[in-house]
């Protein structure tokens, strides 16, 4: 059991490359536990193989640069009104480099504003800074006192996502350029994920590899291979057996990651014995 979690834990601190190595070893130790009831529930023997398979990623042009525009104002209206005028000038932007634009759906939030807490108390001098608290105090009592509205004032934010395809990368500063000059403050570049150093292989190994997400098709087509691969060990194991290879039983995804060129899956195959 001991030497079990030392081999789990030595998988999800590996780099890829190394996780695929150690993970071979602890999948096959996990299949023969329970390999002699499988062999007799499935009627006969099998030949159990890891192997990678490989597939190209899409090229950076297909990953779309992520904007988060913000409307603001004292009414809803107001708020999209602004929003609007805001990615407007985001749509001229793109359509002078040819690239589409597709806009989520709008969300609404609402926040107070507080005069008081939003001073810059940095700025000010111990003097300043007394007077202004003392004024405002003085300005809730006068407010209490003559019964008048002291809520404070109310913003209302329209918010929206869009995506925008990329331009190729020559044009691709310039493109930037561009949103900046438009206005645009919050860009998220897909290809830039979280890098979680060693525990980025753990993540690839739940299918949560925020690095890079090629999308399933890529998965698919790399899963295939791997496969394919695993089918071609298969057949020399079971030609040395002198018996004929037959079908696949069990097929169970073990990592999912990518080495920045290719999409990587590992993938553990049982197959039949004829």
């Amino acid at each position: 059991m001991k030497l079990a979690a030392t081999a789990i834990a030595a998988v999800l601190f590996a780099t890829p490359a190394a996780a695929q190595d150690i993970a071979g070893p602890v999948a096959a130790a996990v299949d023969q536990f329970g390999q002699s009831m499988a062999e007799s529930m499935t009627g006969g023997p099998g030949v159990f193989v890891t192997a990678q398979g490989k597939a190209p990623l899409p090229h950076n042009n297909g990953l779309p640069l992520t904007l988060n525009i913000k409307g603001e104002g004292a009414t809803a209206a107001a708020a999209v009104a602004d929003r609007n005028a805001q990615l407007e000038r985001v749509r001229a932007a793109a359509n002078n480099f040819d690239v589409a634009v597709e806009v989520g759906a709008t969300s609404y939030s609402i926040s107070e504003a507080d005069e008081f807490a939003a001073m810059d108390w940095s700025g000010m001098s111990e003097s300043a800074a007394a007077d202004a608290a003392a004024y405002a105090v003085e300005a809730a009592v006068e407010a209490a006192d003559t019964g008048a509205d002291a809520a404070p004032a109310r913003t209302v934010t329209a918010s929206v996502q869009v995506k925008i395809d990329r331009p190729n990368e020559a044009r691709l500063p310039g493109f930037i350029d561009a949103l900046v000059n438009a206005g645009v403050t919050d860009l998220d570049d897909s290809l830039n994920g979280m890098n979680l150093g060693a525990m980025q292989p753990f993540l690839s190994l739940l299918g949560l590899d925020t690095a890079r997400d090629p999308g399933e098709a890529v998965w698919n087509a790399a899963t295939a291979d791997a496969v394919a691969r695993a089918r071609a060990q298969a057949d020399a194991i079971a030609s040395a057996s002198g018996r004929p290879l037959g079908q696949v039983r069990y097929v169970s995804v073990l990592m999912r990651s990518h080495d920045g060129e290719n999409a990587l899956v590992s993938v553990a195959v049982r197959f039949g014995l004829e």
